[in-house]
């Protein structure tokens, strides 16, 4: 979902630029309007498995094999469609995912972020402005976030936001696990850093234990940059079409992060780690099931080829549920 909330996202701010006329922005806004109604409504009619061959078909530009996956967009499909292991449920659940992450790495190396307060309404929640700085985000769903504390901080109006949360998430897009997560917000601890800012988001792709790729998210909420590096830090010759790359610094903390990634992923015939480097801590940011609900078009159709090369697919027995 965050995938396609990106795209529409900068194709928004491409077609509504200033520069525009008032009248052709004001005929693009009720154009782009009807569009993503009718893209939504399509999804909620349409059966999923019609639904992910067309969003594949629109994003990746040709059609997606299912049934014989090759391609890493194609078998994160395939999961999408037949896994129903209780790891995925448990992996799109943000607070039983902090859990796995605990008992798969139980060294204080990896912090994860306190959780301060989770439930269904927030005017229950602790006085926001006196908590340390914190993160407010659905516990099953992903893409939305606030910050906070602030001078604007104001209960009424995230109330208002988060209610509008409920209205979209992964679930329509037919991405099973986070359906099986407890509808909750969440609000956590914030990893500090020095400027208050973001820090770099490094995802690693784990492969039966092993990293095989590491991509690096920078700059998020500003300018962003997405960057592909194997596991030696060789920078890859591929971007994602929507986001530019960049020359990114090799981390001091790597090798621990390659060790903790390694870990959380063990016994996984797939699954991306998300972490954190600030200063030599490494924090736990999430695991990723899905990773762009398989809709990331690359720059090149051999990465996408060789990424599915990694992946040794469980069988239809193994993912059925009940499975761990």
């Amino acid at each position: 979902m965050g995938l396609i909330a990106d795209v529409r996202a900068t194709r928004d701010r491409r077609a509504l630029t200033p520069d525009q006329p008032p009248q052709r922005r004001g005929v693009l806004a009720i154009v782009l309007a009807w569009h993503q109604a009718l893209h939504w409504w399509l999804i909620r009619v349409v059966p999923t498995p019609l639904m992910r061959h067309t969003l594949h078909l629109t994003m990746i530009r040709r059609p997606g094999n299912f049934r014989r996956p090759r391609s890493f967009n194609e078998k994160v499909n395939w999961r999408i469609l037949n896994d129903r292991r209780e790891r995925i449920a448990a992996a799109c659940d943000k607070m039983r995912m902090k859990e796995l992450a605990r008992a798969a790495y139980p060294a204080p190396e990896l912090r994860i972020p306190q959780t301060y307060w989770f439930g269904t309404d927030l005017r229950t929640a602790p006085d926001l402005a006196g908590l340390p700085p914190w993160v407010l985000k659905p516990n099953h769903s992903s893409g939305h976030v606030v910050f906070g504390p602030s001078a604007q901080t104001d209960v009424a109006a995230l109330v208002e936001e988060t209610d509008k949360w409920a209205q979209r998430n992964p679930v329509e897009l037919g991405e099973w696990g986070y359906g099986q997560a407890r509808p909750v917000l969440l609000i956590e601890e914030r990893i500090p850093t020095p400027d208050g800012t973001v820090p770099a988001d490094y995802k690693f792709f784990v492969f039966d234990g092993q990293v095989k790729t590491i991509q690096v998210n920078r700059g998020r909420y500003r300018y962003q940059t997405a960057t592909f590096l194997d596991a030696d830090w060789n920078r890859l010759p591929v971007e994602w079409r929507i986001m530019p790359s960049a020359d990114e610094p090799r981390p001091p903390e790597l090798e621990k992060m390659l060790e903790i990634a390694r870990a959380l992923g063990s016994g996984w015939d797939f699954v991306r780690v998300d972490l954190y480097a600030v200063d030599g801590s490494i924090w736990f940011g999430e695991y990723t099931p899905y990773p762009g609900s398989g809709l990331l078009r690359y720059t090149s159709q051999k990465f996408d080829v060789d990424m599915g090369m990694h992946w040794q697919l469980p069988t239809r027995e193994e993912v059925r549920p009940g499975q761990p």
